[in-house]
């Protein structure tokens, strides 16, 4: 399947510390690492784990935080060329990680209102785009929808019905959304009826954390409940929402399989980054499939 992903990419620097708040010494000598993150690769490289082609287009600018985003999208066999280099400067981003906790500080600058733009030719060449819930994208979902194009789109974490500025999203073939820890259950089911109702997807998924998904397909059936699995203890890491939605949508478009076992699948991947946050290489379809036979409701 050949996919175009439209979203956030940053360059991550990552500094340990003891614990929060951050005590105060002049000097530091800690392990400091560089990485890159936002939901847009996220999602890029775990669908080229998987085997699908893809292309990343995340807004960027022409300095070295742009060429982090470019390095790390060659080792994860993401083409990076379809990226806009229209920025002042490139996003980026500081985490400091202690104590179990974690505290991300972005710059994300002009990036969270830049348009990507995509010529018919390169949407017509793809079996699926899938966005962000950052980017401003209305354009391009109609730009795909006007091609045949799908469009699936992980919007973060939801806490009502659609708002104005959210009405593109509900022309996308597959919405999963993240859920708001004030909702509370029947609030939850209510909000996925809410979005189901508006939108003309084949799948609406929200997640619920530890708790699982659930989904509602097109087709007007049963509420799906698909339960979190457990592969090994560990915690949450940035961008498990991204690695779902992900996992979901290669599933659904490139596999054609049914809601409930792409539920199961997203599920297993997002427990496998959970049990292994050091693998960098992500997850191949084999190894999930295997992970998947022997993974346990959590």
């Amino acid at each position: 399947m050949r996919v175009v992903v439209v979203g956030m990419a940053y360059a991550v620097v990552t500094l340990p510390v003891e614990d929060f708040p951050v005590p105060y010494r002049a000097v530091r000598d800690v392990p400091i690492t560089a990485s890159v993150g936002g939901s847009g690769f996220t999602t890029a490289r775990t669908l080229a784990a998987l085997g699908d082609e893809v292309y990343l287009a995340a807004p960027l600018g022409e300095d070295a935080e742009a060429a982090a985003v470019d390095a790390a999208a060659y080792r994860y066999a993401v083409n990076s060329a379809m990226c806009p280099r229209s920025l002042a400067r490139s996003p980026r981003a500081v985490v400091l990680e202690g104590g179990g906790r974690r505290q991300i500080s972005r710059d994300l600058g002009e990036a969270r209102t830049a348009h990507v733009e995509l010529d018919l030719g390169a949407l017509a060449t793809s079996d699926l785009v899938m966005v962000d819930g950052v980017l401003p994208t209305a354009a391009l979902i109609s730009s795909a929808q006007a091609t045949g194009v799908p469009v699936a789109a992980a919007l973060g974490t939801v806490a009502a019905p659609p708002r104005l500025e959210q009405q593109p999203y509900l022309a996308a073939d597959l919405l999963v959304m993240g859920h708001c820890p004030d909702t509370g259950p029947d609030g939850e089911v209510e909000l996925l009826h809410a979005w189901r109702r508006r939108s003309g997807a084949r799948l609406v998924v929200l997640t619920l954390g530890a708790r699982g998904a659930i989904g509602l397909a097109g087709d007007g059936g049963e509420l799906l409940h698909v339960p979190a699995r457990d592969l090994g203890a560990g915690s949450r890491p940035a961008g498990l929402g991204a690695t779902y939605a992900a996992t979901l949508a290669h599933y659904v478009f490139a596999r054609g399989w049914d809601a409930r076992t792409a539920m199961e699948y997203a599920a297993t991947a997002a427990a496998w980054r959970i049990a292994h946050p050091e693998d960098a290489d992500g997850l191949g379809e084999e190894d999930l499939e295997a992970a998947a036979a022997g993974a346990q409701p959590s």
